[in-house]
């Protein structure tokens, strides 16, 4: 215990007793302690008439508070402490409810000291009830692994890609769809998505974005459909690749179904344009256009698309069109309205910034590798062959009782030439 100095006031002048006992800080009897919470000063003396009882009150009042001290600086502790030398320094009192627990004892502030570690970490080809969870929770945040069956596929794996892409930051070339314990801790934590073009919650929109390939359905500003997608393809330099293809078409470059298919050999850059754009129609089932197959398209942009296919690697690798997952593109319509805007970002302007000319998609052209020759009849040409005849004189002997004779004459023989007509015949595959 420290050295407690207690301070008695008399009206003929200023006395001070000094006085040992039990206590934690040191304070004037006569005046408020400092602290609040500590016994309150008793009452000065009303008038002179009470200085003959002052020398009794003083003492009276000294045996209480040395008593009352005592009461508090037991109370303060589970063991009584014998009392402290008055040469011995002692640090303030602070009260328990203000002494911050040890950092073992805190509260955790985020859900990760609660997430049960992996037991290995999970990547296509493992089946395990941890894989189902973190399908389960994939799908709750919006990406779709496909069903919760536990088996790490490729649906899982996309759908990690895109997490990886979008969420830890991940460059799409540095994407592994694999879920170690850091990934895991931040997946199983808290997450928020949220549009770059905010509606304010009052409209539908997509946002597609190309430097990530990854893309956002959002309802209202909530994130319903978050999926790893495949776009135009790029050349060694960035730049849209150039593609030259003969293929047969049902569809036209702006989307609308042909009457009749057509084959042609054409060329075209896959590009895919950044800018603001809305949906325009969309078909079901499979549609074959200059821009390559796409399983039940939605067409935003002349003929790009948001499209299913069955091959969505990680790098860009489309014709320009948008694809998605098959397994995506069976519910991708419903999830979307006529009219709803997409926003595609090209990773150099915003949306609203690409100019018209550059909006626009490639459209296709001959391809100059491929030479067109036309077929024609030749002229008719005429064989003759002479049929071979054999001319034998005819001999008629006559007789006749004139006394005439009538010599052998040759019968002439006429020889016609036999006409033929041959005709070429053009090139099977016209």
């Amino acid at each position: 215990m420290a050295t407690v100095t207690f301070v008695k006031k008399v009206s003929s002048g200023r006395d001070v007793v000094t006085q040992s006992g039990s206590g934690r800080n040191m304070f004037d009897i006569d005046e408020q302690p400092p602290d609040s919470s500590r016994r309150p000063a008793r009452a000065r003396p009303g008038d002179a008439g009470a200085a003959n009882r002052a020398p009794i009150i003083a003492a009276t009042a000294l045996i209480a508070v040395i008593v009352g001290v005592g009461v508090v600086g037991a109370a303060g502790n589970e063991e009584s402490t014998p009392t402290t030398p008055p040469s011995q320094t002692v640090a303030p009192f602070v009260p328990a409810s203000t002494v911050a627990p040890p950092a073992s004892d805190l509260t955790p502030t985020t859900t990760t000291a609660a997430i049960t570690p992996l037991s290995q970490p999970l990547s296509r080809g493992i089946q395990s009830d941890e894989v189902r969870q973190l399908q389960d929770r994939l799908t709750e945040l919006g990406f779709d692994p496909g069903p919760a069956d536990g088996i790490f596929g490729l649906m899982t794996t996309q759908a990690v890609w895109a997490f990886e892409k979008l969420v830890l930051g991940t460059p799409r070339s540095e994407a592994t769809g694999r879920v170690d314990q850091t990934t895991w801790e931040r997946l199983m934590g808290d997450v928020a998505i949220t549009p770059r073009r905010s509606t304010n919650g009052q409209a539908d929109h997509t946002e597609v974005y190309l430097e990530e390939q990854v893309m956002v359905v959002f309802q209202r500003d909530e994130p319903v459909l978050i999926s790893h997608i495949s776009t135009g393809e790029l050349d060694a330099t960035g730049q849209p690749a150039e593609y030259c293809e003969e293929a047969t078409y049902d569809t036209d470059a702006q989307g609308r179904e042909l009457e009749e298919p057509v084959t042609k050999a054409v060329c075209a850059l896959a590009k895919t344009p950044g800018g603001v754009f809305t949906y325009k129609r969309q078909v079901e089932g499979k549609r074959v256009s200059p821009l390559g197959g796409m399983w039940n398209p939605v067409y935003f942009n002349y003929g790009i698309a948001v499209h299913g296919a069955e091959n969505v690697p990680l790098e860009p690798a489309s014709h320009g069109c948008v694809r998605i997952p098959m397994h995506i593109s069976e519910y991708f319509q419903d999830t979307i309205s006529i009219g709803d805007r997409i926003l595609v970002w090209n990773g150099k302007d915003e949306p609203e910034n690409v100019s018209e000319r550059d909006s626009l998609p490639s459209f296709d052209y001959p391809d100059p590798s491929v030479t067109t020759t036309t077929t024609t009849l030749p002229p008719e040409t005429t064989t003759t062959t002479e049929a071979p005849t054999t001319t034998t004189p005819e001999v008629t002997t006559t007789t006749s009782t004139a006394p005439t004779t009538t010599p052998s004459e040759t019968i002439p023989t006429t020889t016609t030439a036999v006409t033929t007509t041959t005709l070429v015949a053009p090139p099977a595959d016209d």
